[in-house]
């Protein structure tokens, strides 16, 4: 099982990664829920899902447009700013940052076109404090490494993990379906445009219909481990898919997510179940 490329040396490449969402939109919960996720000492990265930041006052710069009555244009540098300003806050709790921005198609609660989603975690990219991908935290804390999650499917996709690459952070690509499994072919297809796109690593999120489709999704993830170069994820989502959650490294998994508080998508663990789990699965 490959590790995750932002993870540090010391981490154990036969255990999964625990990834826990903070989806805060105020800098007091955001620190708070960080503190917390640090304090439990059993998650490795956090991801930070900045779609719920959208559609607040205080980060978004919402301009009347003439030419269209009642429209409005949203300003995505304004909100970039806005959500770099907040960066302190996720970097307190001293662990790998996955930044997430979702819209609803992926699951995710920003109201955003592709071209407004490119222009933001662009300039979200090219704002962050170190260009290497590492941050000093506040008070003297050890670097904080920085990673994008970049949804595969979007026109902007190439640009961004080129962009984040140049800028020294690891891409996690990824690829949603909520409504079903993908076919078996589509599966590989997509993992293997995911690893030709020059991602880090290639993720990919299935709401399973039937037993089936979990086992499909797990097998493509198997296959995908076995043959890519670049570490895989595979989850199928909801309480059908708990066993992707929970057992996928075995499928080649490099990492799962787990909730604390709000769950992020269908079918996450509580953190504290699931490491559990994972300690006694893999020592």
């Amino acid at each position: 099982m490959k590790q995750l490329p932002f993870l540090n040396d010391a981490a154990d490449p036969q255990r999964p990664a625990i990834i826990v969402p903070v989806q805060a939109a105020s800098a007091e919960d955001i620190a708070r829920q960080c503190s917390a996720i640090a304090d439990i000492g059993v998650v490795d990265v956090i991801e930070w899902r900045i779609d719920p930041l959208i559609g607040r006052d205080s980060v978004i710069d919402c301009v009347a447009d003439g030419s269209s009555q009642g429209a409005v244009a949203i300003d995505p540098q304004k909100l970039a700013e806005a959500v770099l300003g907040l960066a302190v806050h996720v970097s307190t709790a001293g662990l790998p940052v996955l930044i997430t921005l979702r819209t609803g198609f992926e699951g995710g609660s920003a109201d955003v076109s592709e071209d407004i989603y490119t222009e933001i975690l662009r300039a979200v990219i090219t704002g962050l404090p170190e260009k290497s991908g590492i941050s000093e935290a506040p008070g003297g804390a050890a670097g904080v490494t920085w990673a994008l999650d970049v949804e595969i499917d979007r026109r902007g996709a190439a640009e961004l993990i080129d962009l984040a690459h140049d800028q020294g952070l690891s891409v996690v690509a990824s690829h949603h379906n909520f409504a079903q499994t993908d076919s078996p072919e589509a599966l590989a297809t997509t993992f293997t445009r995911m690893a030709a796109a020059g991602a880090d690593v290639a993720k990919i999120a299935m709401m399973p219909v039937t037993r089936a489709d979990v086992a499909e999704l797990l097998r493509a993830t198997a296959l995908a481990e076995e043959t890519l170069e670049i570490p895989v994820l595979g989850i199928a989502m909801g309480q059908l898919g708990r066993t992707s959650r929970v057992m996928g490294a075995d499928f080649g998994s490099c990492a799962t997510f787990a909730q604390l508080g709000q769950a992020s998508a269908p079918g996450q663990i509580a953190v504290a179940d699931l490491a559990g789990i994972i300690d006694r699965l893999y020592g």
